[in-house]
C-alpha cells in the first residue's frame, strides 16, 4: 500500500484544479480575438459556412457597408460636414476596391450597388460639388463600370425604392443591417432584431434579406424560367394555370406571365404574411408586367391549393427531399401529396434545386408521394462537382391515357 503525505496530496489537488481550470478556459482563449474586452464577455466569433468564404474585395466592401450603417446610427449626432466627409471617404474607398476588379468579382459583389447608390444620392444632396469628383466612378444609379449586374432592372428598382424611400415598409438602417448579416452569412441576428422590435413575423425580414442575395431580379427570374423550359413545352403553356411554390420576392412572376399569356392564371404560394404583403405592396404601387397574381398561404405539410386546380407547379430552391426521415414523413410527403391533389390529371411538377438533394433522393420522395417521373435534364457545367450534378426534374401526376394538361407533351 502506498501512503501519500498530506503535502503531496495537496500538490495533486492543486494540479488537478489547474488542469480543470485550463480545460474550461482553453475554448475561450482560442475563440477570443486579439484585443478582446477583458472587462466583459468575449465577443462571439462567427465562423460562416464554407459557401460564405469571402473574397478580399467583398470583405473590404462589407467594411464600407458597416461604416455606412454606423453613419446611419449616428446621423442625429453628425454635422453636415462630417456626413459629407464620411460618404466621400466610403465612396472613394469603394472605387479603389472595384476599379481593378475582374468580371467575376464585379458579379459577386453587385449586391453592394444598393448601399453605394444611396451613398452617392446622399452625397449629391448634401454637396453636389463633392459628388462631381466621384462622377467618373459613380452616378446616382450606382457604380459606372460594373456591367449589367450593377444596373437596376425594374424589380430591383422597386426593391431599392422600398428599402430607402418607403419607411412605412422598413427603416433603411434595419434594411442595411439585414444586408450586412446576409452577405456575411449570419442570419441569426435577424431574429434578434425582430425580438427587439417585438415583431413576431420572420417572413418580412426574410423578404428583405432576399433583396440582397443577388437572386431577386427579373433577370434571375428569367434564368429560373429558362431552366424550367428545359422540361416543358413553351408552345403548350399558353392559357394554363401555373402555381409558383415559394415565390419569395416575385422575381419569376414576369417570366411566368409572359409564358402563360394574358389568359393564363398565375398563383403564388408562400408560408408567411411577409411575402404576401410585399407582393401586394408592389402590385399596388409599381407598374410591373405581372398581370394579376393570386396569392395562397401555404403550410409546411399542405400547399393548400384546391384539388385539380393547376396545370404546372414549379419550385426553385426549396430543396424538396432534404431533411431527416421524421421531417420527410411528417411534412415533405404530405406536402407533396397535397401538390399532387392540386394538379389536374397529367399535370407536371418542376423541381429545380441545383442538384440538392441528389436525383436518387428526389426520386424516392416523389415516388412515395405518388408521382411518376416525366423528364430530367442534366445542366451541369464544367465546374460542377461530379458528386452533385446540377439538374432540373419534372414529375407527372398519373393520368388516364386520354387526359393531358397543357405544357406536358411527352419527353
Amino acid at each position: 500500500m502506498t501512503i501519500h503525505s498530506p503535502g503531496r496530496r495537496l500538490r495533486w489537488w492543486l494540479l488537478l484544479l489547474l488542469l480543470l481550470n485550463l480545460g474550461l478556459m482553453l475554448p475561450r482563449l482560442l475563440a477570443e480575438p486579439e484585443g478582446g474586452s477583458p472587462g466583459g464577455p468575449s465577443p462571439k466569433v462567427e465562423h460562416p459556412p464554407s459557401h460564405y468564404l469571402l473574397s478580399k474585395e467583398k470583405r473590404a466592401l462589407i467594411e464600407v457597408l458597416e461604416a455606412y450603417i454606423a453613419g446611419l446610427q449616428a446621423s442625429d449626432r453628425l454635422s453636415r460636414a462630417e456626413r459629407i466627409e464620411s460618404l466621400s471617404r466610403s465612396l472613394n474607398r469603394s472605387a479603389a476596391i472595384l476599379k481593378p476588379a475582374n468580371r467575376v468579382v464585379l458579379g459577386s459583389t453587385a449586391v453592394f450597388k444598393f448601399p453605394l447608390r444611396r451613398m452617392a444620392e446622399e452625397l449629391s444632396e448634401l454637396d453636389p460639388e463633392a459628388m462631381q469628383t466621384l462622377s467618373k466612378h459613380f452616378t446616382e444609379r450606382g457604380y459606372r463600370n460594373g456591367g449589367e449586374s450593377w444596373t437596376f432592372d425594374p424589380l430591383e428598382e422597386v426593391f431599392y425604392q422600398l428599402v430607402f424611400h418607403d419607411q412605412e415598409y422598413i427603416q433603411p438602417l434595419h434594411a442595411m443591417q439585414i444586408m450586412a448579416w446576409e452577405v456575411k452569412g449570419d442570419r441569426e441576428p435577424i431574429r434578434t432584431l425582430l425580438e427587439q422590435q417585438k415583431a413576431g413575423d420572420y417572413t418580412k425580414a426574410d423578404t428583405v434579406r432576399q433583396f440582397f442575395t443577388g437572386n431577386t431580379s427579373t433577370r434571375s427570374g428569367w434564368r429560373q424560367m429558362n431552366r424550367a423550359l428545359k422540361v416543358l413545352d413553351p408552345a403548350a403553356l399558353k392559357g394554363c394555370t401555373w402555381a409558383e411554390l415559394g415565390y419569395g420576392t416575385g422575381q419569376i412572376f414576369e417570366a411566368v406571365r409572359e409564358v402563360v399569356g394574358p389568359s393564363g392564371v398565375v398563383i403564388g404560394v408562400e408560408i408567411g404574411p411577409g411575402y404576401e404583403s410585399l407582393i401586394d405592396r408592389i402590385s399596388r404601387r409599381h407598374a410591373l408586367a405581372w398581370g394579376e397574381i393570386k396569392l395562397v398561404r401555404g403550410g409546411l405539410d399542405d400547399c393548400r391549393l384546391p384539388a385539380e386546380s393547376v396545370d404546372i407547379v414549379h419550385e426553385a430552391g426549396i430543396h424538396v427531399g432534404v431533411g431527416t426521415p421524421e421531417t420527410l414523413e411528417r411534412e415533405t410527403i404530405p406536402w407533396l401529396k397535397s401538390v399532387k391533389r392540386a394538379l389536374r390529371p397529367g399535370g407536371i411538377m418542376v423541381l429545380d434545386d441545383c442538384g440538392y438533394p441528389s436525383l436518387e433522393g428526389l426520386r424516392r420522395v416523389m415516388d412515395r408521394a405518388g408521382f411518376e417521373e416525366f423528364q430530367v435534364v442534366d445542366l451541369s457545367s464544367a465546374g460542377t462537382p461530379a458528386t452533385q450534378p446540377d439538374f432540373v426534374a419534372a414529375f407527372r401526376k398519373p393520368a388516364p391515357a386520354a387526359s393531358a394538361s397543357p405544357g406536358v407533351e411527352g419527353p
